[in-house]
Formats: C-alpha cells, sequence, structure tokens
C-alpha cells in the first residue's frame, strides 16, 4: 500500500510520562505512525488518537511534524526546563523510512546536541549511520545511548514480524559502526516469540552477535499480548505457523506469558550474556532489572 505523508505544526515536541519502570520521565517523537508495520508494535493504539486506524493505517498514514526542530530550541532554551534524558522514537522509529526525505530526526539531533541534553534513541535502522558524525560528538559531551531492537538472528522470521524494517546483519553492522565511533550502543532484545525465537541456539546467537559488535547492554523482554495486539499475533501465527497456535493459545491465557516460562528464558539470555561477557550499564532501572535476570540465573 503507498505511504501518505502529511506534515504538520506541533505545539510541542517534549512531552512527558511517568512510568517508574522507564530510566526516562520524557519523549519525543518526530513522527507519528512506523512504516515498518512490525507486527508486535503496541504503540498502535495511539494512531486512533488522531482518527486513524491502529491497522494498515498506522504503517501508511505518516504524519510529519515539520516544525519539531524550532519548537523544541524554544523548549529546551526555557529556564524551566532541567536537561532531564529524552527517550526520542517513544511510539515511533525517528529513522523509519520517511527520515529520508524529510529528515526531522536529523535536524532535532542538531538541537539536542547544542544543549548537550542526554539522550536516548531508539531504532532498528541502518539509516542512522547518516548522523555518525553527529551521534559521535554529542556521546563526547553528553549522555547519549542507541538503543537497537534486535529480534533474532534467523531472517525469514525476522522479514514476517518486521517486513520493512532493517536486516539483522544491517542492525548489527550499524551497532559496530557506532560503537567503534564511541557511542554507547544498547540492545533490545524483544519482543521474544515463544517457540519461534526462544531456543538457545537463537538466545545464544544473538547475544554473541551484538556482545562482538561493541554493544555495551541487552535487555530482554518476551511477547505479550496486550489489546489488539492480541488478535494481531494470534492471527499471524494461525496463518504463517498453524501447528503453534493450540501453544499460544495454552500459554497466552492472560496478556502475559506465566512467569515459569518468562523466568526459564530470562535464565537463558542471562547465561548467555555471562558467557559472552557481556556488561550492563549503571543506570537504576536496569540495574533492577539486571538484578531480576541475575536472580533467575541462579534459580
Amino acid at each position: 500500500m503507498p505511504v501518505h505523508y502529511q506534515p504538520v505544526k506541533c505545539k510541542s515536541f517534549l512531552h512527558h510520562f511517568d512510568k517508574k519502570f522507564l530510566p526516562f520521565s520524557w519523549g519525543a517523537n518526530p513522527y507519528r505512525g512506523c512504516e515498518h508495520s512490525c507486527l508486535y508494535c503496541f504503540a498502535r493504539y495511539t494512531h486512533e488518537y488522531l482518527g486513524y486506524n491502529s491497522g494498515t493505517e498506522f504503517d501508511t498514514k505518516i504524519l510529519v511534524k515539520a516544525n519539531a526542530a524550532g519548537v523544541l530550541e524554544k523548549e529546551l532554551s526555557s529556564p524551566r526546563w532541567k536537561g532531564d534524558i529524552v527517550n526520542l522514537g517513544s511510539v515511533c522509529d525517528p529513522y523509519q523510512p520517511a527520515e529520508k526525505k524529510f529528515k526531522i530526526t536529523q535536524q532535532v539531533l542538531e538541537v539536542f546536541a547544542k544543549h548537550k541534553n542526554p539522550l536516548f534513541v531508539g531504532t532498528k535502522s541502518n539509516l542512522i549511520l547518516r548522523d555518525i558524525d553527529l551521534l559521535s560528538e554529542m556521546a563526547k559531551r553528553t549522555t547519549l545511548i542507541i538503543y537497537f531492537t534486535i529480534t533474532t538472528l534467523d531472517e525469514n522470521i525476522r522479514r514476517k514480524i518486521e517486513p520493512r524494517a532493517a536486516s539483522t546483519e544491517e542492525r548489527l553492522d550499524a551497532v559496530k559502526q557506532l560503537s567503534d565511533a564511541g557511542v554507547t550502543i544498547g540492545i533490545l532484545f524483544m519482543p521474544i516469540f515463544p517457540y519461534l525465537t526462544d531456543d538457545f541456539e537463537n538466545i545464544n546467537g544473538v547475544v554473541k552477535a551484538v556482545s562482538d559488535a561493541g554493544a555495551k547492554d541487552l535487555v530482554p523482554g518476551i511477547l505479550d499480548l496486550r489489546a489488539s495486539c492480541r488478535n494481531r499475533v494470534l492471527s499471524f501465527i494461525e496463518d504463517e505457523f498453524p501447528e503453534l497456535l493450540p501453544k499460544y493459545l495454552a500459554l497466552y491465557r492472560k496478556a502475559y506469558a506465566p512467569k515459569d516460562y518468562v523466568g526459564k528464558i530470562y535464565r537463558a539470555v542471562e547465561t548467555a550474556r555471562r558467557k559472552c561477557g557481556l556488561k550492563k550499564f549503571k543506570m537504576p532501572v536496569l540495574r533492577e532489572k539486571q538484578t531480576k535476570l541475575e536472580a533467575w540465573a541462579q534459580t
């Protein structure tokens, strides 16, 4: 389906939220909607606030915040701004294909760099390498952490669950280049799909691959089936892997997988992390997550 880009003017660029399990309380999105069309995306519901549906229109109706950089400049210049860390891309990928044309992310990065404001950036795209020089300079002057989502080394599965995102190989190459340029890289190893990407071969392979590429942190997460995500994922399983549907229905009687299953997978991830010598960040929320992983690994 063709993608429609709609330039809009935003009144504010930064938005505040209170999620104690996250290491940041401010988010920012250069775009609304996301062309990567990831099966598991749970941010799709946000498109309904804009009058669009959370299905195909989330992937094809992309709002472009044309004045984002100017608005951000005013926000960061305000005496009320305390220089808190911001998550760039809280409900979209800031380096989705739209960025090639509009360069909104590049523009706001330059503003963040000017103010030396701490920043998290989450992406699945190797387009981020376009800004490697800017990011390298930012990393020297402030806290900058780039998180890449990497779900599997199996490209056949990857294409099915992330149809328009960069390949895993392209992401690993970006991790290596950015890490070599002095940028701190973390990995969001999520979601792990039961019976598809939860085997020891995939877990060990992902952990070793990102460690070899220079990542400094890895945060795993098991697939959850909240709200509309449930129907979307179960329909996918029924179409592509019908033999697994009974297992999914048994495992996901609720939105989340049972604790015994989660514990088993996290133990495997933690064992692989230790084997590779992959260290962890020193941020409070991640320390809490790591403490749980280490506890699971000892049981």
